[in-house]
């Protein structure tokens, strides 16, 4: 094959075609490569939205996000969400703002941008005072210079005024806030009666013919799930670890290098108050010395005291350092002059620091480094073994080559549980790498392995697949009892039913609906109290009688169902609405809470209710 391509490559056709290609790159050159990533991603008027631009609001929308999701999201989940897309909306509509904020001649100075700046908390120093340089250090962590800052604080700035100036003055409708108002805190009070499927007579045993037919129609009910047989390799730092010898001169070594770890910094707690001027702050001192705490000499002053808890030596301004950590507790110290003025203070408390000994921490600091080399060792050796994998061994053969532990699951179906629907207990050694092992044991065929896959907390596992039960329906002799139980209980909710129609029916005709509950036995009635049409999943009764019920007028018989209790609620009706007792505010306000069930029905037979709310 390369001697035809250099024989072919010889030829004049050839030689032609790479004159023309040559010729055509002469007359127009090369692009570039980066396909216009040096240019703008998005162009609004004259301003253009640089690549880098974008990277930096996306990056801090994934920042965002992991707040919410957890740290685990990834570029790529995060692309997938549309994180992109909505960077860039967001830069679009910034510029778009900041743009008719210039047309409209909207400037903003350099007071307002420092006012704005100085009621960040972030750029506020151990006193708790604005402070220059904590803010300069905080903008240097999140790749932000100071001019860039300011710049774009005076976008802000710009922006929420036109768009304060737009939306201040506007007002909504009052007529429908009146009407929403209305409709949302309307109250109705309605009469449930209730037929439990319990109340029925319990129907006779069905014959062969039927419990078969019935075992055959919901086949899908008594259909046992694919069981398989598996085979899990694990290997994990912990199991590792355990082989690991860690010499005294290691460990020793290791506590060198990280002595100041085990260094206890002292740490004190103060309470203070700063003084524009001495004679102020010497006033105060002597008010202290005379039985007075710095909140009070500080509200007579009109200052507000600022406590420091836990502080340490370097975290406090140099001038209080020494005359703080000098002092016993209980101790007022001052006047001492700083950059932010006069301090008067009382040393509240002292925690006296200390240096963790060898002997102490040799133990913990021996099961650190074993478990440091057993993190390393337990990635080899599953390199090792997915090479084994590879390489045609069992799993039972490439386990026992890297000393990885192997769990047989035995007939287990894709939750983790056995034939009797019980959780194996070798399912549970597995622990958190249970799901993902069952998830690609699934997923493959008999005799088939996954390689070897990275589980939860540094650790590795291999599945392997023996036997595939498939998914079969039960034989009727080893679930008779339940179709049974299934059959007569089916029967029993359509007599619950039918019950339930008649007594719609008399109910339309001008029963009332206690007494008519009274003459049923089993049958229960309630009224409940006024209740709101976002009474929630707790309301007892279901949302759709809100628009199907009307004052006497009953609604169809609805079927409930919650876990294995069943009932008809038979019928349902209405007062005439109770109106808002108060004028609707212009501001929105929590949902009232609903009142709770009413005692003289037995809080056991409403739960049923709660699915149907929506």
């Amino acid at each position: 094959m390369l001697q035809s391509i250099r024989g072919t490559a010889g030829s004049w056709v050839v030689k032609i075609l790479f004159i023309l290609l040559i010729v055509s790159f002469g007359f127009w050159g090369m692009g570039p490569l980066t396909g216009g990533v040096g240019g703008g991603v998005a162009e609004i008027g004259d301003v253009k939205i640089t690549p880098q631009e974008l990277d930096r609001e996306y990056r801090s929308e994934i920042r965002r996000l992991r707040q919410i999701v957890g740290p685990e999201l990834t570029d790529e989940q995060a692309r997938q969400f549309g994180l992109v897309d909505r960077a860039l909306e967001q830069i679009i509509q910034r510029t778009l703002l900041s743009l008719a904020a210039k047309d409209q001649g909207l400037r903003v100075g350099d007071a307002a941008v420092a006012r704005e700046a100085s009621t960040f908390p972030a750029f506020r120093n151990g006193l708790g005072q604005f402070d220059p340089n904590v803010m300069r250090a905080v903008l240097a962590e999140n790749g932000l210079t100071e001019q860039a800052f300011v710049e774009q604080m005076r976008s802000d700035i710009a922006r929420s005024t036109l768009v304060g100036g737009i939306t201040g003055g506007t007002a909504g409708s009052k007529t429908l806030a009146e009407s929403l108002f209305r409709y949302r805190q309307e109250q109705r009070v309605f009469d449930v009666v209730t037929i439990p499927n319990a109340a029925m007579a319990e129907p006779a045993n069905p014959d062969d013919a039927a419990v078969a037919q019935y075992h055959q129609d919901k086949a899908v009910r008594y259909t046992a799930p694919e069981y398989r047989t598996l085979q899990v390799a694990t290997l994990t730092a912990d199991a590792l670890a355990g082989g690991i010898e860690v010499s005294d001169e290691d460990v020793r070594a290791a506590y060198d290098n990280r002595a100041a770890e085990f260094v206890t910094p002292e740490r004190r707690s103060i309470v203070q108050a700063v003084f524009a001027d001495k004679a102020a702050a010497e006033k105060a001192l002597a008010a202290l010395n005379g039985g007075r705490t710095v909140e009070q000499v500080a509200k007579d002053a009109g200052l507000e005291a600022v406590t420091l808890e836990d502080s340490t030596k370097d975290a406090l301004p140099p001038e209080l350092a020494d005359p703080v950590f000098s002092a016993a507790a209980g101790t007022n110290v001052g006047p001492v002059e700083s950059a932010f003025g006069f301090h008067v203070l009382t040393v509240k408390d002292v925690k006296v620091g200390g240096t963790r000994t060898y002997d102490e921490v040799k133990e913990e600091l021996r099961a650190e480094l074993r478990r440091e080399r057993a993190l390393d060792q337990v990635f080899q050796a599953s390199t090792k073994l997915d090479d084994a994998l590879a390489g045609g061994a069992s799993l039972e053969e490439a386990a026992g080559q890297v000393g990885a532990k192997v769990t047989t699951l035995e007939r287990v179906d894709n939750q983790g549980n056995g034939p009797d629907g019980k959780p194996l207990p070798a399912a549970a050694q597995l622990g958190a790498t249970l799901a993902p092992v069952l998830e690609n044991g699934f997923s493959l065929k008999s005799g088939e392995n996954s390689g070897v896959k990275e589980g939860e907390a540094n650790s590795y596992y291999a599945v392997q697949v023996g036997m595939v039960e498939p998914a079969q329906l039960r034989p009727l002799d080893q679930v008779k009892a339940q179709v049974i139980a299934d059959w007569k209980a089916e029967q029993r909710s359509v007599a619950a039913k039918a019950k339930a129609d008649e007594i719609v029916a008399k109910l339309k005709e001008g029963a009332d609906p206690a007494a008519t509950a009274a003459g049923l036995k089993g049958a229960l009635f309630a009224r409940t109290q006024p209740l709101l049409r976002n009474a929630g999943r707790n309301a007892p009764v279901p949302r759709a009688s809100w628009r199907s019920c009307s004052p006497r007028s009953p609604t169809p018989s609805l079927p409930v169902r919650r876990r294995t209790a069943m009932s008809w609620p038979s019928w349902c009706r209405w007062s005439p609405s109770i109106p808002p007792r108060t004028r609707p505010r212009w501001r929105r306000s929590a949902p009232r809470r609903p009142r709770p069930w009413p005692a003289t029905w037995p809080a056991s037979t409403w739960p049923p209710f709660a699915p149907a709310m929506a």
